[in-house]
């Protein structure tokens, strides 16, 4: 997509972040308007408001902390792509070594949905963590159809084609979801 320009996140960027979290990510579900993409760096996200994953993610963008790929399409957020080093993540399936990373969420506005936003970030991550030294990359979609009642609940994670047709293969499969693997 040549009009959307994907940035690794950092300090500067947090309020146009922030402000895509607060009213844009999560307008249509508003269930999942607490996580702040903070489901894999907190123990306890299941105890947690949505006042602390604000404030956690906050802190890590102000921080320079934090991990993640922001897509823009004319001059605002429309994307967000987790993807760091295994080694940083809580809460993911598979070995932990420290050269291989892992994509765990995609947030894309949904006005942007089905115009190739999370392929263009997948693409960027890839070359993002390639960038970082490691050697392989995962991912975790869920398997087989999905009923339309659980399509937003499964799709964060990217779905199962985008992944295949970036060179992914499965090397793991565990009940409803499974674990793609590539090379870098």
């Amino acid at each position: 997509m040549s009009d959307v320009t994907v940035r690794a996140i950092s300090p500067a960027q947090h309020d146009a972040v922030m402000h895509f979290f607060d009213l844009v990510a999560y307008a249509d579900n508003p269930n999942w308007s607490k996580c702040y993409c903070c489901e894999r760096v907190v123990p306890d996200y299941d105890d947690r408001t949505k006042a602390q994953n604000r404030a956690t993610r906050s802190g890590l963008i102000r921080s320079a902390k934090a991990n993640g790929l922001v897509a823009y399409r004319l001059g605002r957020v429309v994307g967000w792509c987790h993807a760091a080093p295994k080694s940083e993540l809580l809460n993911v399936p598979g070995e932990r070594s420290g050269d291989v990373g892992a994509v765990v969420c995609f947030v894309v506005a949904p006005d942007q949905r089905r115009l190739g936003i999370a392929t263009t970030l997948l693409d960027a991550a890839l070359d993002h963590l390639r960038q970082r030294g490691l050697r392989a990359v995962e991912a975790y979609p869920w398997l087989g159809e999905v009923e339309s009642a659980r399509w937003v609940w499964t799709q964060y994670v990217g779905p199962l084609s985008m992944y295949a047709k970036a060179g992914f293969a499965v090397a793991e499969t565990h009940g409803d979801f499974c674990i793609v693997r590539r090379e870098l």
